[in-house]
């Protein structure tokens, strides 16, 4: 018997908020979803009063008002109810303000709906989730003020210790070629899907594969794993010509 999830959209753009419902209602394996939606902070507020609901997927750029104050509001009347905020535009600052709004994800809005179900089924177990392309951002920032800081602390010409090379070196050791491929798929942005057919595997392969990771590496998410892949070396993360981060993966 599936379990019943109660879930709110909240969306300007009546196509966006109908094909998320669609593609809510037609659900997964596991999961039936009962959809609310609206275009407005107001009667989304109103619909958490009368009902008791899980999650809610809210757009960052309303009409009147932006998603972090709409998340402030909802949150301020159901502190627990999980919140993805949905965009098509993936500017950091944007991630940021969802976030300190008390978002526990933030993902952009061409997300498949396995990928979508999967983000749902880990804000509902009480963790985050951050679509590939957002962890990207959120890696990089994470990157820059480390990088920043260790500058301040050490110098310009510091060269990598030995107790960072063993981090890197015992982070390797803990995962199988295997696991090293599919790392490296995860840090070119791809689904787990697309991994299943790159690498021949079913999607309950790889997904396996993923929760392995997590706990090897002892990460919480999908940037988690990014950031695992960029202390390994999977990723290599150095400024553009015009100052702007870039990143090349293996």
């Amino acid at each position: 018997m599936r379990k019943t999830v109660k879930i709110l959209i909240v969306d300007d753009h009546p196509m966006v908020r109908d094909g998320l419902k669609t593609m809510l209602e037609i659900g997964c394996e596991d999961m039936n979803f009962k959809v609310w939606d609206t275009d407005n902070s107001d009667d989304a507020v109103e619909y958490l009063k009368n009902e008791k609901m899980k999650v809610a997927l809210v757009d960052y750029q309303l009409i009147d008002l932006d998603g972090a104050l709409v998340t402030s509001a909802l949150l301020q009347e159901n502190p627990k109810i999980a919140i993805l905020g949905i965009s098509n535009y993936n500017e950091i600052n944007h991630i940021q303000d969802m976030i300190m709004a008390g978002a526990k994800g933030y993902t952009l809005k061409n997300i498949s709906s396995d990928a979508l179900f999967n983000g749902i089924k880990i804000l509902l177990n009480g963790g985050t989730f951050f679509s590939p392309e957002v962890a990207h951002l959120l890696a990089n920032q994470y990157y820059k003020k480390l990088t920043q800081k260790s500058n301040k602390v050490k110098g310009p010409n510091f060269s990598t210790s030995n107790e960072q090379m063993m981090d890197s070196n015992e982070l390797t050791d803990k995962l199988s070629r295997r696991e090293i491929e599919i790392l490296t798929c995860i840090a070119n942005e791809m689904t787990n899907e697309e991994i299943a057919d790159k690498l021949e595997l079913s999607k309950r392969t790889v997904d396996n594969h993923r929760q392995n990771m997590l706990k090897k590496l002892n990460a919480k998410n999908s940037m988690g794993l990014v950031l695992a892949a960029i202390k390994i070396g999977l990723i290599n993360i150095t400024p553009s010509k015009k100052g702007k981060i870039s990143k090349d993966a293996s």
